[in-house]
């Protein structure tokens, strides 16, 4: 089986969308008969699709944020898959004709260019993965509104029509969609997230900076960008501070427009260090060094920093959100938490020398089976190949 990954967007970008599409064409073509290669839009198309992604959530575009992980880094990941970028969407349909089923995302962006420009009648069967949230549990903001608004919507679903199955990664997804898409095929596969060589690399990559000797090290990793919660971070810095300062090291890894609120705090507090983009290949060994890790965000899929900071063993403190609530168990592996309160409270838990049980390290590996997983996941690209010959054979 031949597998097209799409995103419109680069792969430098690093974030979770571009760590799953890399890790697991990777590892599916290792599989006998099977090869995956990734595309995306190149250079040109994302520097105009950024400027107008930023000037609709009324946002300096920074160019350099497109680039976060090195071009050389990706592709030694990437082992016999190939990553492939496209000057046009005439350029990226002539090599889909080269593939078995087309695995993209579910923004708004794929599915427009699917039924306006590429057209799916012209291109192999598309499953669409939901790695970006598809419905804001809470829609705070005018922009995460309109979000729900217009992915519930009649026009969604007359963008999503030719779509053959939708991979969703959490259980609230698989509601949501299930609903709203009732003849469609929704199948929930988690991440296949390998534990054991992300934790080498926090030998293979060391990370050059160390956290604070002597100090309980809280470690937050992430974009600084609203979806990650970045201004409850800075709320909750100054409120476990207010009593605790002499005692925590605060570590905040990522970059991102509300970067000036988190350099802001740590001009008030001497115990806040920012230590801007990790590489994905660095990130295990700032993980390693610390005692806890938090995770403010207030919608995920499923988490690639919770994964990561438990390949480390690691507690994990989050907010009570889908995808988080389906890695952390509580008191097992780590709390999810209500509110601001609570989650200070739960910080103050552990830097009181509380612990987790001893199963904790263990705990969420022993939901990834990751042969279990590419099984599904095939399975999954099959039944779409064969539902769409089904459906072309019956139409004649």
């Amino acid at each position: 089986m031949r597998i097209a990954f799409y995103t419109a967007t680069l792969l430098e970008l690093g974030a979770g969308l571009e760590k799953y599409l890399i890790e697991t064409a990777h590892d599916l073509s290792e599989l006998n008969g099977v090869q995956v290669d990734i595309f995306t839009m190149d250079d040109a198309f994302n520097l105009k699709y950024g400027r107008l992604h930023n000037l609709y959530f009324l946002k300096k575009f920074e160019p350099h944020l497109l680039y976060r992980e090195s071009l050389e880094s990706i592709k030694s990941k990437l082992g016999r898959a190939r990553y492939i970028k496209c000057a046009s969407f005439k350029e990226l349909v002539k090599h889909f004709q080269n593939y078995d089923v087309v695995y993209s995302r579910n923004d708004i962006t794929e599915p427009f260019f699917f039924k306006f420009v590429m057209g799916y009648k012209r291109v192999p069967p598309v499953v669409f993965g939901c790695h970006i949230p598809h419905v804001y549990p809470v829609a705070e903001r005018l922009h995460a509104r309109l979000h729900n608004v217009l992915f519930t919507s009649f026009f969604y679903n007359w963008l999503a029509s030719g779509v053959c199955a939708f991979h969703v990664i959490n259980n609230f997804t698989l509601d949501a969609l299930s609903r709203q898409f009732p003849r469609k095929r929704v199948t929930k596969i988690y991440h296949p997230f390998n534990f054991e060589a992300f934790a080498a690399n926090a030998d293979k990559f060391p990370f050059a900076g160390r956290l604070a000797s002597g100090k309980f090290n809280i470690v937050w990793v992430g974009r600084l960008v609203e979806q990650k919660g970045v201004r409850d971070l800075v709320r909750l810095v100054d409120q476990v501070n207010a009593t605790h300062a002499d005692q925590i090291s605060w570590n905040i890894c990522g970059d991102g427009e509300l970067k000036p609120l988190v350099l802001a705090c740590r001009d008030k507090w001497k115990n806040v260090t920012c230590w801007g983009h990790v590489s994905n290949q660095q990130i295990a060994s700032v993980y390693r060094q610390g005692d806890l890790f938090i995770t403010t965000a207030k919608w995920e899929g499923y988490p690639y920093n919770v994964l990561e900071s438990q390949a480390l063993g690691l507690p994990v403190i989050a907010y009570d959100i889908a995808g988080c609530n389906d890695m952390i168990d509580n008191g097992i592996n780590g709390f999810v938490v209500k509110n601001l309160d609570e989650f200070a409270e739960k910080v103050i838990f552990f830097l009181q020398g509380n612990k987790l049980p001893p199963e904790a390290a263990t705990h969420l590996r022993k939901k990834i089976d990751r042969q279990k997983i590419y099984a599904d996941l095939l399975a999954l690209f099959e039944t779409s190949v064969a539902d769409r010959s089904r459906n072309h054979h019956g139409s004649r």
